[in-house]
């Protein structure tokens, strides 16, 4: 009797262990895939969001990013009428992710991002130019972009994914 108290003690303490393993293995990979989906969401979404800014894509792709309260109230469409006269070609940017906060539990997350626009590619096509433009063999470059700025972006989980319900541009004092 006293040997089979011991073998089931030994058992479940075992038992336990390998749940307790288990778990936090779960817990690991569901955390690693919110972050890992989140930061993609977020880049992809940002780098969208500055194509829109700059007349190089259409408003259609936002919302596989942006929850629509977040996009229509985004101040960065203001300068979409700086690029509407160009012929856009091209926009490089870089994401950079400082933070992210998501726990496995949770259906919020929280990230805090810079983005730093690198070039803005694009030109004032000859039909809209002046003729003191037209004496100039140059073609005439659209403005640079600049504002590079920081982020802190909401998430909520809608589903199986996530989609970007409030973004904020944070003061340029507080960028780290």
């Amino acid at each position: 009797m006293d040997y089979a108290i011991r073998f089931l003690a030994c058992l479940l303490k075992w038992m336990v262990i390998v749940a307790v393993a288990a778990v936090l293995c779960f817990s690991a990979f569901t955390m690693a895939m919110n972050v890992s989906h989140i930061y993609v969401l977020v880049t992809e979404g940002m780098n969208t969001r500055l194509n829109v800014a700059v007349c190089l894509s259409d408003e259609v792709e936002l919302p596989k990013f942006f929850a629509a309260a977040a996009f229509m109230s985004d101040p960065i469409y203001e300068k979409r009428h700086i690029y509407s006269d160009y012929d856009m070609q091209g926009a490089v940017s870089e994401v950079k992710v400082t933070s992210i906060h998501a726990l496995p539990w949770e259906d919020s997350a929280t990230v805090r991002l810079e983005q730093i626009v690198e070039s803005v590619t694009g030109y004032l096509p000859i039909a809209k130019q002046t003729p003191e433009q037209l004496a100039d063999p140059n073609k005439i470059p659209a403005p640079s972009w600049e504002d590079d700025s920081s982020y802190e972006l909401e998430l909520q989980r809608e589903g199986d994914g996530w989609k970007i319900v409030r973004l904020t541009e944070l003061p340029k004092d507080a960028a780290a």
